[in-house]
């Protein structure tokens, strides 16, 4: 370790520090082999392409990441190779090598990282990464941490088992969620059949909660965040550039079966804000990999608007998801389902009892709230979907990736995709 020739007094004085295990022969090895293979001319090129290339020069990201936040763990002894590998892992930077370089570039600083929990995102760049470790804003002391896509009772319960606070108190706050600091704008344009919930809010991320909080100023807390991220990422102002996906757009086909639909005009939103967030929350629960979230939704806007979008007869207008009707189950104190199982879907997703049956025609529409609290990615993606007229997706590769169809028949073929990898029983 650093410092082994000081005194005694000097190793207790100095921060834990953080070592590469690299050593100075990989310098002098690469120059070596550099030098010998100019000298067989072709030769060295080939071997700086397919040996040198691949083995000095690091695959990295580019940004300060991709909005999906990470908390990572830095323990005592690790060195800044050991950093890197978990980084790579954890999907921060796109190899251990692009961090040790920036460590080395900055004059070895990455041994300067000091043990603790750092709150960072996926998709950094090694330098980004490294200058987010190197800021004390970003070490979290004693946080609890909230995944994405957590419901509410979720939230609570990782709240309570973190703070000692009943879950009964978070319950009770959230009752009135305006009072927690949910803007009534998410609630205008309400018909009879959609509630105010909190639902969608609890925005997540790693907060330096105790058992000093009361419930009421933990759910303000992720409320602010919430509505400090709507505002970072423009979420209310996209909502207005929407565009309609059919020259032939009928507005009053959007009509929910309780409420009418205004056209928008300019300066509206084509979407309410509540229903761009219910379909955040559904992406949220459903997408696999980020690069399929903007087309889920889109898909999701395009289900629950059936008839505008093929010109036909209108079938049900629903969304179509197990997350949804799971999220109803879990309301009711019930274990969620899971597509594995051998299960009657089209028949439970009927269920009259269940207010988030999403199949059920007399519920066709947008649900009662949103199922779940979206990440940064999620919220923009709902903001800015990915045109397109697709009815239809299937989780269909083991990395999370999805097919999408506009037919049915064509979604019956990525099911047999999905089957043929094992995605589906």
């Amino acid at each position: 370790m650093l410092g082994e020739l000081g005194s005694e007094q000097g190793q207790a004085n100095e921060p834990r520090r953080h070592r590469r295990r690299e050593s100075g022969t990989s310098l002098i090895a690469m120059t070596v082999v550099v030098a010998l293979f100019a000298i067989l001319g072709v030769g060295g090129w080939w071997a700086y392409n397919n040996v040198i290339k691949e083995r000095f020069l690091a695959e990295d990201f580019e940004g300060a990441g991709n909005g999906t936040e990470v908390v990572v763990d830095i323990k005592d002894g690790m060195f800044v190779t050991d950093i890197g590998d978990m980084l790579a892992e954890e999907g921060v930077v796109a190899s251990a090598r692009a961090f040790t370089n920036a460590s080395s570039d900055d004059g070895n600083s990455g041994e300067s990282i000091q043990v603790g929990s750092y709150t960072l995102q996926e998709e950094m760049s090694g330098v980004a990464a490294l200058a987010a470790l190197l800021d004390p804003a970003n070490r979290v002391a004693g946080g609890a941490t909230i995944p994405e896509g957590f419901t509410s009772m979720e939230v609570y319960a990782q709240l309570s088992d973190f703070t000692g606070v009943p879950i009964e108190d978070f319950e009770e706050a959230a009752k009135d969620p305006e009072a927690l600091g949910v803007d009534p704008l998410w609630f205008e344009g309400f018909g009879e059949r959609q509630v105010k919930s909190v639902e969608g809010f609890l925005f997540p991320s790693t907060y330096d909660f105790n058992e000093d909080w009361s419930a009421e100023d933990m759910l303000k807390a992720m409320v602010a965040k919430f509505n400090q991220t709507i505002d970072e990422i423009g979420f209310l102002d996209a909502l207005k550039d929407i565009p309609d996906p059919d020259p032939d757009f009928d507005p009053s086909a959007l009509s929910m079966p309780d409420q009418e639909y205004d056209p928008p005009t300019d300066g509206e939103y084509r979407v309410d804000p509540w229903m761009a967030l219910q379909i955040a929350s559904i992406v949220q629960s459903e997408s696999g990999v980020p690069e399929d979230d903007a087309k889920i939704a889109q898909t999701m806007y395009n289900r629950v608007n059936f008839d505008w979008i093929t010109g036909g007869e209108i079938r049900c207008n629903c969304f179509h998801s197990e997350a949804i009707w799971n999220y109803g189950r879990q309301l009711d104190g019930e274990e969620p389902i899971t597509s594995g199982e051998d299960i009657d879907w089209e028949t439970l997703m009927q269920d009259g009892e269940n207010p988030w049956a999403p199949n059920a025609k007399e519920k066709a529409g947008y649900l009662p709230s949103a199922i779940s609290n979206p990440g940064a990615v999620q919220l923009e993606a709902a903001a800015k979907p990915e045109a397109g007229d697709w009815l239809y997706f299937v989780t269909a590769f083991e990395d999370g990736r999805a097919l999408f169809a506009e037919t049915y028949a064509d979604h019956q073929d990525n099911v047999e995709t999905a089957k043929a990898n094992g995605m589906i029983k």
